[in-house]
């Protein structure tokens, strides 16, 4: 089953709902969230009856006067129920009705206003308290997160990615995998004028993650609008991985017992190697400068060479302070993981699939998603690199190259 959420820039024009529904037509859609649709409430009816006809629909009328968010669904294959709307966001909760999917949905259109845009996220919190099945958190967000995520026109400041930042750390969500175009968005102006964004974006939290953290998001190409359209396919992949138990509670014991015994013996280790850091530094300083102080006055071998070592012996402390301070930088990711291990199994396994070849495109132009065959074209496009073997091989003729301008030595 495949999924669409698009800001399609207007639904108004004939040709673009013709567009629309012929583009439905061929990625075998059965669930699409659409954004600015700028289609007045009398007209939805019709405009509806068009494209999906008899099809299931939420919108946020009663909060926009275009309704800038709807939510399309085929009501022979899905059943959904409204839990929250707002001016820039849709929340509901997704049921299929053949293979027993369960899901939130939350489709998004964020305001072009930074101070609008803070009561989407104080909104989008809200609904993350009160989540307790896989959440696909989806759409147009209006925002960046990175300085990256644009290219041209004016710089991203830290203000414009601080609140979005902050949000997604607060619902501990992580974005989809992806492919196609970095960015997402264009002006569509040329030359300088030209503006490029990464403003559309999927979010799926730890119960997603365990259940859909396969599933690879595409961008595809903009078509009608200026901005991408998300395509998710949802496929069931055989569950695999995890500790092997064969050895039962007693061979678990024991690796219990021997990491309980060496925990006191690293402690003493840190102890007596790397306690007071920060002392060994500063030692190392005051050491350095007065040992730069003497060769101001007098230089010999020998103090060039204790100069050496104490440099050494700085680096060396500065290293260990860097490591420490790396590590208790990780430890709210250490504690968070302890304490969820749901979250951090999820989030484990999206890393995994980021790593994960699911489709490409062979030296024919062919696309190739079988994974025998993806194999196959691999091995032959490196086998071809280290080409074949020859019975003779050609070489210069000397008196050829004689006829040419030469060195005499």
């Amino acid at each position: 089953m495949t999924w669409l959420c698009w800001n399609v820039r207007g639904m108004n024009k004939r040709y673009k709902q013709n567009e629309l529904k012929y583009y439905i037509t061929s990625k075998k859609l059965k669930f699409m969230c659409l954004v600015e649709t700028r289609v007045k409430i009398h007209r939805v009816a019709s405009v509806l009856n068009n494209v999906v006809p008899r099809w299931g629909s939420l919108h946020n009328y009663s909060h926009a006067d275009n309704g800038r968010v709807w939510m399309l669904w085929d009501q022979n294959n899905y059943e959904e129920k409204l839990i929250e709307e707002g001016a820039q966001f849709i929340n509901a909760h997704v049921k299929d009705r053949l293979d027993g999917f369960d899901a939130y949905v939350t489709v998004i259109y964020g305001y072009n206003s930074m101070e609008q845009r803070k009561v989407l996220w104080q909104n989008l919190i809200r609904v993350g308290q009160r989540v307790t099945k896989p959440w696909l958190m989806w759409g147009d967000f209006n925002a960046v997160l990175s300085p990256l995520d644009r290219l041209m026109g004016n710089p991203v400041t830290s203000a414009e990615t601080q609140d979005f930042s902050d949000c997604i750390q607060d619902l501990h969500m992580n974005e989809l995998t992806w492919k196609g175009e970095f960015y997402t968005w264009s002006n569509k102006q040329t030359g300088a004028d030209r503006v490029w964004s990464r403003i559309d974006r999927a979010f799926g939290n730890a119960e997603w993650l365990m259940q859909w953290g396969h599933v690879q998001m595409e961008y595809d190409m903009p078509h009608i609008s200026d901005h991408s359209p998300m395509l998710l396919q949802l496929y069931t992949t055989p569950q695999s991985g995890g500790m092997d138990t064969s050895g039962g509670p007693t061979g678990m014991k024991k690796i219990w017992q021997k990491l309980k015994t060496l925990k006191p013996r690293l402690k003493d280790l840190n102890v007596k190697e790397f306690k007071g850091v920060r002392h060994n530094i500063d030692k190392a300083r005051l050491t350095l400068k007065i040992v730069q102080t003497q060769l101001g006055s007098q230089c010999t071998d020998e103090l060039i060479e204790k100069e050496k070592q104490l440099l050494l012996n700085l680096e060396k402390w500065s290293l260990i302070e860097e490591s420490i301070l790396k590590q208790k930088s990780r430890a709210s990711w250490i504690k968070l993981g302890d304490c969820n291990t749901k979250y951090f199994s999820a989030v484990m396994k999206e890393r995994c699939q980021r790593k994960l070849i699911s489709d490409i495109r062979s030296l024919n132009g062919q696309r190739i998603r079988e994974p025998k065959d993806i194999e196959v074209e691999i091995t032959n496009f490196y086998r071809s690199l280290m080409g074949s073997t020859q019975a003779c091989l050609l070489a210069v003729d000397k008196r050829i190259m004689k006829l040419g301008p030469v060195l005499n030595r």
